[in-house]
């Protein structure tokens, strides 16, 4: 038996080791915050001199022309880039990831849910260079010669390599949304003489929306930050593409940004232009996980007893 005097040195140990780690805790968080936010004040600071040069920001704005070897500063191709491959990767990616992730919530077995999930576990872990080198090697070709295309280096390429890029995201986030539905609700939906598709699209899918809905916008969020894989097929055309979008050469923000950095003269045109892309790009991301993190929190309470059937 430990006597008293024991029991709180024992006691004042563990009080004090509880306080070292909830420092530690906490200064790491604090030192994550602290990063976030030099990182955004860096930013800005060197954006500002665009918004303070009106012939920069004319350049900029107004010019529909990405040329930084004869001064051409047009970030509108860029933008429209980014807009096309993007929105083609998740047309194709959303059909795709949704019905998978329906299976393997909803009528996949145990065991093949496991293989479902390392193999989505394994496409996430492939690093970006290899998914644009194997479409610089074997998907551009392709494309090149079922479109009768000189090049088959375009937003159409592109698109494609994105979305086999997302599809993780958007496949484990939903079906793990989708499992986490109540089981009283696929009973219920039963019970009432509902076949199992019909509780599917009537029940869970309509419960499951809100978290469905967050994976898809983290999804836009990875696809319109992704640099090395769209760079090596999108064709890196500063103009404005024509119709039809998908078959011309593009150059999304992420691919000018990676491309002209380590070129751009501190201090100049070029260098402040690809911060002042870096600051959309910032704003962009961070509001899509803003918006994000709200809908999967009004998706937990709503699986959690929050919606009535």
């Amino acid at each position: 038996m430990k006597t008293k005097k024991e029991l709180k040195l024992n006691h004042r140990k563990m009080v004090k080791a509880e306080r070292n780690v909830k420092t530690l805790l906490f200064t790491a968080a604090s030192t994550t915050i602290v990063f976030i936010t030099l990182i955004t004040l860096f930013i800005f600071m060197e954006t500002i001199p665009v918004f303070l040069n009106e012939n920069l920001r004319i350049k900029i704005l107004f010019s529909q022309v990405w040329a930084p070897a004869y001064e051409k500063y047009g970030i509108l191709p860029l933008i429209m880039g980014s807009i096309i491959v993007v929105a083609g990767a998740l047309v194709i990616s959303i059909p795709v990831g949704l019905c998978t992730a329906i299976y393997i919530a909803e009528e996949a077995s145990e065991s093949l849910k496991d293989v479902f999930k390392s193999a989505i576990e394994m496409f996430a872990a492939i690093p970006s260079v290899i998914y644009g080198f194997i479409g610089l090697v074997t998907l551009t070709p392709i494309v090149a010669k079922i479109f009768g295309l000189s090049s088959g280096k375009n937003a159409f390429s592109a698109s494609i390599i994105l979305a086999i890029m997302v599809l993780p995201t958007i496949m484990s986030l939903s079906s793990e949304i989708i499992s986490s539905v109540p089981k009283e609700y696929r009973e219920v939906s039963f019970a009432l003489g509902a076949s199992k598709w019909q509780t599917i699209k009537n029940v869970i899918l309509p419960t499951a929306k809100p978290g469905i809905l967050a994976a898809i916008i983290l999804a836009f969020g990875r696809a319109i930050g992704e640099t090395v894989a769209v760079l090596m097929v999108c064709g890196a055309a500063g103009s404005m593409p024509g119709f039809p979008f998908f078959f011309d050469a593009v150059f999304p923000m992420t691919a000018a940004i990676a491309m002209y950095m380590g070129e751009a003269p501190m201090g100049g045109e070029l260098y402040h232009t690809l911060f002042f892309l870096g600051l959309i790009l910032f704003i962009i991301t961070f509001i899509v996980n803003t918006v994000a993190d709200a809908i999967l929190k009004k998706s937990k309470s709503a699986t959690s007893g929050g919606i009535e059937i």
